[in-house]
């Protein structure tokens, strides 16, 4: 069954890796892909809500955070989970992402090789391990 993933990220080498890794894998995901939160805001209006969402920490206009927060306090896409890859490894992103409800905080890796592994364990776990309330 095909899984849906956003992902947010600013950054145009991290979403040529994630595009590569994911058409390396075999993985059933269709990725969509926006360059910062108020453009991801702007997608979620006119298309159907995503499985996941993968979002970056630092980006301009809304950051990954405040995307986090608007996500979770609006009734319509509070339980998709949100996840954080980040190059940030500080333990003050870490919690301000999980005071706001974020569902798992993981480090950006530095490899087509690592993303293809930071991938395969996030479509696992939450595709297939974790029990999800929509």
């Amino acid at each position: 069954m095909t899984q849906s993933i956003l992902f947010v990220e600013d950054d145009a080498t991290d979403r040529m890796f994630l595009k590569l890794s994911l058409d390396d894998s075999d993985l059933d995901v269709d990725a969509q892909y926006c360059e910062d939160g108020l453009k991801a805001l702007e997608f979620l209006k006119s298309h159907e809500a995503p499985d996941l969402i993968v979002t970056d920490l630092s980006m301009p206009g809304m950051d990954g955070v405040e995307l986090t927060r608007t996500l979770k306090s609006d009734e319509t896409f509070s339980s998709i989970p949100v996840l954080m890859l980040s190059t940030s490894n500080s333990k003050t992103d870490v919690r301000r992402f999980y005071s706001k409800a974020g569902n798992a905080y993981i480090r950006k890796p530095d490899s087509p090789e690592g993303y293809e592994q930071v991938l395969g364990e996030i479509s696992r776990f939450w595709f297939n391990v974790a029990e999800r309330g929509v």
